[in-house]
């Protein structure tokens, strides 16, 4: 009876050490597998796009037709074109004043059709201003006159003149939102007067907006 106890001992001691064995075995080898992982955004340039409008509610590319501060025979100005076919660009705003005191209004919008929120940076007067008398007017009478045109431009509540354009900060633009923008060309109250025709090159009003502030 002993010897079958001390089988039994001895094969419990046998399987115990079998376990601890195995355990041993296991717990000698291991492996590390690491993931490393990253991603990058590369948004569509094409998905920000601020265009010209004549409506506040989609882009449309309607002329602009000016508002005459008054009915005076002589004094007129052409519709303006928009052409968002690559840069927008909106042309042929031209007032022909007969006498100081008048100006022209045109007004239209920024319509954000892009993606993202847009900032109106800057307000940027390219170009300057130049009288150029016609045939049979005094070149210094038109430089007197000269000084009494003026272009002024509003975007919303941002507005500037070819002398001064203040700092902008913090104007942004929602996703599918319009902004007014009002141009006026003005031939100033008790201007001088020249003894003829001439022609006047205004600067071009150039807007940008970007996807940061």
């Amino acid at each position: 009876m002993n010897y079958n106890k001390g089988y039994k001992l001895a094969a419990i001691a046998a399987l115990i050490l079998g376990i601890i064995g195995v355990s041993l075995g296991y717990a000698a080898f291991s492996n590390t597998l690491t993931i490393r992982s990253s991603a990058e955004v590369k948004p569509d340039s094409s998905a920000f796009n601020v265009d010209f409008s004549s409506s506040s509610s989609a882009v449309q590319t309607n002329d602009i037709t000016p508002t005459l501060s008054a009915v005076v025979t002589g004094f007129t100005a052409t519709d303006a074109e928009i052409d968002n076919t690559s840069d927008p660009v909106i042309s042929n705003l031209k007032a022909t004043f007969t006498e100081p005191g008048q100006s022209a209004t045109y007004s239209f919008y920024a319509y954000n059709a892009g993606e993202y929120a847009a900032y109106l940076n800057s307000i940027v007067f390219s170009g300057t201003k130049t009288c150029t008398a016609k045939s049979g007017t005094t070149q210094s009478l038109v430089d007197s006159a000269c000084t009494g045109i003026t272009l002024t431009a509003t975007v919303g509540s941002e507005a500037a003149t070819s002398t001064s354009v203040a700092s902008i900060t913090s104007h942004s633009l929602a996703k599918g939102a319009a902004e007014q923008i009002t141009v006026v060309i003005s031939y100033a109250d008790g201007s001088a007067v020249a003894d003829g025709d001439f022609d006047v090159t205004l600067p071009d009003i150039v807007l940008t907006y970007d996807s940061v502030d």
